[in-house]
């Protein structure tokens, strides 16, 4: 059996087991409400997201790309935050990195180069050339852990500077904007950092 095909009867079983525990499971899935949260996250986190957070399907919008980054000049990104904020008036933004990402590690370890990944990832690769006392003393996987920290903290000062966010604070309303980190050994999600309308970015400091 090849993985197309073994993947289309997963999918059949799935209906089926959905349909036996629900017969109306899919009706259902039209009425579902608003999603009140979205997820910017790493492309290849294993674990997945309604399962850590315990979320019915259409609680949560996803995005994912390398590293959970946040690029003003990806277009996907910009309309997935726009139509979160202005469409789905979304209550929380949440940034989550997470232990044993490959975009990280490529930066740490400085892996083959990829011409698309190295440019992806430049702004990572940038907090880790300018300050290096944050990881002299530390191990690999110490400070792949660091990274990630410094990182999830850039992403979410970044999303609290667009045009987007600030007009929906100046409205006074939400979205709240976390940075998470979540430990695939143990499943634990950490809160890194958070802003919210009226934390100006000079109470914020450095990524650090």
């Amino acid at each position: 059996m090849t993985v197309k095909e073994r993947m289309l009867l997963e999918s059949k079983a799935w209906v089926a087991e959905k349909l036996s525990l629900d017969k109306d499971y899919f009706e259902h899935l039209k009425r579902m409400p608003t999603p009140n949260i979205l997820w910017i996250g790493s492309s290849d986190n294993l674990i997945s997201i309604r399962e850590v957070t315990n979320t019915e399907p259409g609680e949560i919008i996803v995005h994912r790309n390398i590293g959970a980054q946040v690029k003003t000049d990806d277009l996907s990104l910009m309309a997935t935050v726009e139509h979160a904020i202005e469409v789905s008036n979304v209550q929380l933004i949440i940034v989550c990195g997470y232990s044993n990402c490959n975009g990280v590690k490529e930066v740490i370890r400085g892996v083959e180069e990829r011409t698309y990944t190295h440019k992806w990832l430049d702004e990572l690769f940038e907090i880790y050339d300018t300050h290096p006392g944050e990881f002299e003393q530390l191990s690999d996987v110490e400070k792949e852990k660091r990274l990630c920290e410094m990182s999830i903290k850039a992403q979410i000062v970044k999303l609290s500077s667009l045009d987007i966010v600030q007009k929906a604070w100046e409205r006074g309303s939400s979205p709240e904007l976390l940075g998470w980190y979540l430990d695939e050994t143990s499943g634990i999600i950490k809160e890194i950092f958070s802003m919210r309308a009226k934390q100006s970015l000079k109470q914020v400091g450095s990524v650090v």
